[in-house]
């Protein structure tokens, strides 16, 4: 059975699919540049049908390792991303790998795309910041090499993940506004669309709330990053409060953080009088706002550290294993937008 696949050949795949060599080519190499989505899956099905695995005998001949690692991203442009690629980048270095990262922009499709051109790159170990869509490409990757996720779970799934103890996060932002005197509490965060961090956060304010029905509380689901729609909220917020309330608003990711900054100079709030806020992750410019943002900061580079370091072990030890699940601890940075000045 093993002579007979290791037989098949771009040409065998191309007829199958009723495509050229070229195109077959083109797609192995992840250049999809005008070829449709209806070309793309049959072409893939025909990879499938044939199980076909691009350059097996060249692969043979490199003593079956390419000391590369593959890494999708979920957003190249979030500071959260550019910090855990540093801490795989680093510890690659180390030890003698490479990486290929691959922006998704939080597309199903183009991770898809995504994960084709790397699997055909011949890749040793596969990280992923996943949307949630593609798992059946992913357990089929999985079939031939390591694969981590980092910050998105994917329950099910027998793959190693790293990310953060996000309801530890969520409450260490309600105590500390609770600390600072708020009556009422609320949080904003995008859609969770199966995105697994939102998801927890989410799950961790509800049960909060529940257990002191006393403090008001909301929860506002922002399904599209409108600035509009964020300063009418925080509009809302402030001014359906009592004379006498102090209010706190915990901001879901760095994005909304911003907006909810914006929102606060548009509407000439003053901060931490009008409303107290907190937000999640510590972008760079969180601590040169005005004012500057109180954060739960995620560890990020050493996300990055740890997902390259438990990958290698899975390539290089070249077993069976466990999949395990590193939950890291988030940090309150206390600053100017919940009252506290810097030092």
């Amino acid at each position: 059975m093993k002579k007979r696949l290791a037989k098949i050949t771009i040409k065998d795949v191309a007829e199958h699919a009723g495509v050229s060599t070229t195109t077959i080519s083109r797609f192995l190499n992840g250049r999809f540049e005008a070829m449709s989505q209806e070309t793309k899956m049959r072409i893939q099905q025909s990879v499938e049908q044939l199980d076909y695995k691009p350059n097996q005998l060249a692969r043979g001949l490199r003593n079956d390792r390419s000391n590369t690692i593959g890494f999708v991203v979920a957003d190249i442009g979030n500071p959260y991303t550019v910090s855990v690629i540093q801490g795989v980048e680093e510890v690659c270095t180390q030890l003698g790998y490479s990486i290929i990262i691959s922006n998704a922009n939080e597309n199903p499709e183009k991770e898809r795309d995504c994960l084709i051109m790397l699997e055909s790159k011949q890749i040793d170990g596969l990280i992923i910041n996943s949307t949630g869509k593609n798992n059946d490409l992913l357990m089929r990757i999985g079939k031939s090499v390591p694969v981590l996720l980092i910050d998105r779970k994917l329950p099910g799934m027998p793959f190693d993940t790293v990310t953060t103890n996000n309801s530890q996060g969520i409450m260490q932002a309600i105590e500390h506004l609770l600390e600072r005197g708020c009556q009422g509490i609320h949080l904003m965060i995008s859609t969770p669309d199966g995105i697994s961090p939102r998801y927890e956060r989410i799950m961790a304010f509800e049960q909060f709330a529940k257990r002191n029905p006393l403090l008001k509380t909301s929860l506002t689901i922002a399904e599209a990053y409108s600035q509009e729609l964020i300063t009418a909220h925080v509009k809302e917020l402030v001014e359906n409060r009592s004379s006498q309330e102090t209010i706190g608003l915990i901001l879901g990711n760095g994005k909304l953080s911003l907006m909810a900054l914006k929102a606060v100079h548009q509407l000439h709030y003053q901060v931490p009088k009008d409303l107290l806020l907190v937000g999640f992750d510590d972008p760079e410019w969180a601590s040169i706002a005005r004012p500057t943002l109180t954060v739960i900061a995620q560890p990020t580079y050493e996300i990055g550290r740890q997902a390259a370091e438990m990958i290698i072990a899975q390539i290089e030890k070249e077993q069976e294993y466990l999949p395990r699940t590193v939950e890291l601890m988030m940090q309150l940075i206390p600053r100017e937008s919940t009252g506290r000045q810097d030092a």
